[in-house]
């Protein structure tokens, strides 16, 4: 019981929140997931703002004072009675935790997992951030130095407002929020980011470069996708083959040598069609094809007869995709053409980023 008058009497008021694209849902049981420092309790936070102090329970499970104590529901159910609360929330909650969910008037939970807690729940996944969330943080600053600095900075929301070096903040993460060797496995994965690769060529090449289990590295992988920190993209030519996409671009520059520029501006490319929602495949060698046929080329310093030249060549396989329209994402250029009856439009990341969820 002295546990929950800790948590029950502790100042959860946020000193800054910038507002996200997304909201706190008004249901009776909610799910937030989404990747680590994605900004879920911020996001919680500040929708607890519209409460009473004295009508809310915030539990975290990260706090340091679980090492030695548990939490019995029976405990909490009679915490809640007692107090007349209104919302819990269990934060960083570990499911099944609780063999039966607190009963409660609303009841939140944020994870880095998505967990399946039947009907009665809503489900709200929240991503790192997107080009125009990271712009709307920025107090001042033009598209192209603000889309400079997003390049240099990455996704996650304490880059967009701080100043503090990034590789601080990086270092500080992954060892918050991965055991040592989840940390390697992270830095194999930054390795192979934007390439065709299989579960198993990561083990072989993790194998050989530390200790490491074929079924640890296996649910290691799957517990990283669970977490949205990878996705792997099914090619639309050779749906065996599947492109791992590491969750930001910055952290993957961070974690290995191997990320030059055009990978991270592909990284950028693919993650705002993902937070998008913009259903894709790889289009392999050459971009990623969307549902309605149109296909996106990440191509940062291409000018339009080298692309032209290119497109000559590859038109056959652009035409034999249904290929509608080619969109070209550079960094500063701007041109269009058309072959036969297929159009061709060049456009800088941060105009294209403004239509990419019609695409």
């Amino acid at each position: 019981m002295q546990l929950l008058e800790y948590f029950y009497d502790r100042n959860n008021e946020l000193t800054t929140y910038h507002q996200r694209k997304f909201t706190v849902k008004d249901v009776n049981r909610l799910l937030i997931y989404g990747s680590p420092h994605s900004g879920k309790s911020s996001l919680v936070l500040d929708y607890l703002m519209n409460y009473e102090a004295e009508e809310v329970l915030y539990i975290d499970f990260l706090d340091p004072k679980f090492q030695f104590r548990d939490m019995m529901e029976e405990d909490v159910e009679g915490f809640i009675q007692a107090n007349e609360i209104k919302i819990v929330v269990l934060d960083h909650y570990t499911h099944e935790y609780f063999e039966i969910l607190p009963l409660v008037e609303k009841l939140i939970i944020i994870s880095d997992r998505f967990y399946d807690y039947t009907e009665e729940f809503e489900y709200l996944q929240l991503p790192l951030l997107d080009y125009e969330e990271f712009f709307s943080f920025q107090k001042r600053g033009g598209e192209v130095q603000v889309f400079n600095y997003f390049l240099r900075q990455g996704t996650l929301p304490l880059l967009a407002t701080k100043s503090i070096p990034k590789e601080q903040l990086f270092q500080t993460f992954i060892q918050s929020h991965f055991d040592s060797s989840e940390q390697k496995l992270l830095a194999i994965l930054a390795h192979f980011n934007t390439s065709v690769v299989t579960t198993h060529q990561l083990y072989s090449y993790a194998k050989d470069r530390y200790k490491i289990s074929k079924d640890l590295i296996y649910r290691q992988i799957k517990e990283f996708k669970d977490r949205g920190i990878i996705t792997f993209i099914t090619d639309y030519n050779n749906p065996k083959s599947k492109k791992l996409i590491f969750f930001d671009f910055a952290l993957a520059k961070y974690l290995t040598l191997t990320q030059n520029f055009p990978k991270q501006f592909e990284t950028m490319v693919v993650l705002s069609l993902i937070k998008h929602n913009v259903p894709i495949k790889a289009f392999s060698p050459v971009g990623y094809i969307t549902d309605k046929h149109n296909l996106i080329v990440s191509a940062p310093f291409e000018s339009e007869e080298i692309f032209w030249k290119k497109a000559q060549k590859r038109f056959s396989s652009y035409k034999k995709a249904n290929v509608k329209k080619v969109y070209i994402v550079t960094v500063t250029l701007q041109y269009s053409f058309k072959i036969e009856d297929m159009e061709f439009e060049a456009l800088p990341f941060y105009e294209w980023v403004v239509i990419n969820d019609e695409d």
